[in-house]
């Protein structure tokens, strides 16, 4: 059996020298994938309104471990959704942040309001081998 291939455009789009899309494959295209699926919030896709993961309700609610549960429960049911080909290995959401881990030229004076979002995946070409997806959320304070 082909072993299949997955291509797409790059995620964000930007254009090749030559004024093309670029093109990624293989898991630094399921990984662009699976971004663009949590940060499009369902209805923004007019002929896929159900798409999307709805992360941004969560933006001005309270830090805390109630979010935490809410974001990897939809995090989860988009995946299984829209992402049949992705193996998730774990989904890891935390709330309280180490700032060693922060952007360092950031004043981190929000490290309070940074939900952080860990999805690991296993490479579908190579099964031995665990990819992550690391996403920032600014939500509320916490509590």
């Amino acid at each position: 059996m082909a072993k299949k291939k997955f291509i797409g455009l790059q995620y964000p789009l930007t254009k090749t020298p030559r004024g093309t899309l670029a093109q990624k494959n293989g898991v630094d295209q399921i990984k662009a994938d699976l971004l663009q699926l949590l940060l499009t919030n369902p209805g923004e896709r007019v002929m896929i309104p159900d798409y999307g993961t709805p992360l941004r309700r969560l933006f001005f609610e309270p830090n805390d471990a109630v979010i935490k549960a809410e974001a990897k429960a939809m995090i989860a049911k988009s995946i299984a959704m829209w992402e049949p080909r992705i193996v998730v290995d774990a989904i890891e959401v935390v709330f309280k942040f180490d700032r060693s881990e922060l952007n360092t030229e950031d004043t981190q004076d929000d490290v309070e309001s940074i939900l952080g979002i860990k999805i690991k995946i296993i490479d579908p070409d190579n099964i031995s081998e665990v990819n992550e997806l690391v996403l920032e959320l600014p939500v509320g304070r916490g509590t």
